[in-house]
Parts: C-alpha cells; structure tokens; sequence
C-alpha cells in the first residue's frame, strides 16, 4: 500500500510540474532575448537591415539634447558601423523589470573611416555604456543611453588625456574585452 501510495504521489508532483515546464519564457525574458539579438546581431554583426524589426514604429530615442526618431537613431547606427566597420558589441549584465530592460555592454572596433563626427584616425576604440530599454508588444519602444563620448575622443587621439601619477598618459585595451 505504501508502494501505491508513494507512486501516485510520484506522478502527482511530475503532474503538477509538467505545466510549470510548458509555459512559454516570461514577458521579461522574451524581452531579454529580443534585446541581446539586437545588440549581437543588428548592431554587433552589422545586421542593420533588421534595425526596424526590433522596434516600434514610434520609437523615440531619448537623449540630453533632444529625442530622435527610429529613422534618425538607424542612421546614427549607420554612422557609427562607417566610422568603425570591424565594430562588434558584447551583452555583459542584462536585468529586467516590468517593461524595462537594461542591457550593459562594451563595444570595440577600429575607427578606419570618418563618421560619428570623427575622422578615420585608425585607432582602436573600446568604449562600454548602458542601454535602458522600455517594451511595448515586444518590440523597442523607446531607449536612453549611458555612455562616454569624452572615452572615444581621448582613445583616437583627439583630446589629450591628462598626465597619470607617472607622467604616462593612461592605455587603453584594444583586444577583444571578451576574450582576454
């Protein structure tokens, strides 16, 4: 009896559990993925005929100066892939709250042509910021970022860094920060 017993409870808890397992990936989650594609492949492989499949069509891009529209902030993608061709992105830390994603990153490539306001200097750049993300219907439906623009002048030379305790001015990394 006990034997009985102990294997309905078995297949009562397997039972129980079976929906927990067929449930599809929280609404967080999706936007998680959908957020780490955009960054990998849209931005980081140069995929960026894709640029307006991750995103609302009202999308608005908000900045400190004032906020861009998807066609505005595609360009600006389009900029930055110019200046810097070779340039790939890595997902460090994503978290995500309600309709919010915040995905923190690096991106690093060579800057070989003029764009972003830069001449071609042929300089490595590595440069890492943070990207807030709200959701609506799984796409991107508006963004702030965090990053520093006064890191990427100082790394292709046109703004001289200040003079550590040594005297030296301080290096940058320049190999890929996710294969150290």
């Amino acid at each position: 009896m006990q034997k009985k017993c102990a294997f309905v409870l078995s297949l009562l808890v397997v039972a129980m559990t079976l929906p927990c397992q067929a449930q599809p990936a929280s609404e967080q989650e999706k936007n998680k993925t959908v957020a780490r594609t955009f960054f990998e492949e849209v931005l980081g492989q140069g995929k960026l005929e894709r640029y307006s499949d991750f995103h609302a069509a009202d999308f608005v891009a908000h900045s400190a100066e004032r906020d861009y529209t998807l066609a505005e902030d595609m360009a600006m993608a389009r900029e930055e892939r110019t200046a810097m061709p070779d340039m790939q992105f890595a997902v460090k830390h994503m978290v995500a709250e309600g309709d919010l994603v915040v995905v923190h990153w690096t991106a690093w490539g060579t800057n070989t042509q003029p764009g972003m306001g830069l001449p071609a200097t042929g300089k490595p750049i590595n440069v890492s910021g943070m990207t807030l993300f709200r959701f609506r219907a799984g796409k991107i439906s508006e963004e702030w970022n965090a990053w520093s623009m006064l890191s990427v002048l100082k790394q292709v030379g046109l703004l001289c860094p200040p003079k550590g305790p040594t005297g030296q001015e301080p290096k940058f990394p320049t190999q890929d920060p996710t294969n150290p």
